[in-house]
């Protein structure tokens, strides 16, 4: 399936993913709405800055699935391999606005993320 949110969605991935974090951010909406298991972030500039850090964290990072809800929402599914944590399994749905990222959910396992100091211990 074709969307204006999967092509938005995938190359903001595909950005962050190969260390472009400009571009990415570009993508993402100043109201930028995220949720995420352990952290809160403020808006655009916070999760932004996270995105740096964490994603320059990650070694490889394999998309397993894009797909698309509509002209709106779009997810996608990954491993991502990160340094000092091993892989991480994550499922992210986005909506989009105007060719922006507007909402983010984030969902994944945080056993590895906790016993690694992120977050409240398990």
């Amino acid at each position: 399936m074709n969307s204006d949110a999967l092509d938005t969605v995938r190359t903001y991935h595909l950005a962050w993913t190969s260390g472009d974090f400009g571009r990415a951010t570009t993508l993402l909406a100043e109201d930028l709405a995220v949720e995420v298991p352990l952290n809160e972030y403020a808006g655009k500039a916070d999760f932004a800055e996270a995105l740096r850090s964490f994603g320059a964290a990650a070694t490889d990072v394999r998309l397993l699935g894009a797909l698309a809800g509509g002209e709106s929402d779009a997810c996608l599914i990954y491993d991502m391999d990160v340094a000092s944590l091993g892989t991480l399994r994550v499922a992210e749905h986005f909506l989009v606005a105007d060719d922006r990222i507007v909402r983010i959910r984030q969902i994944h396992d945080t056993a590895t993320l906790r016993r690694a100091g992120f977050g409240p211990p398990l």
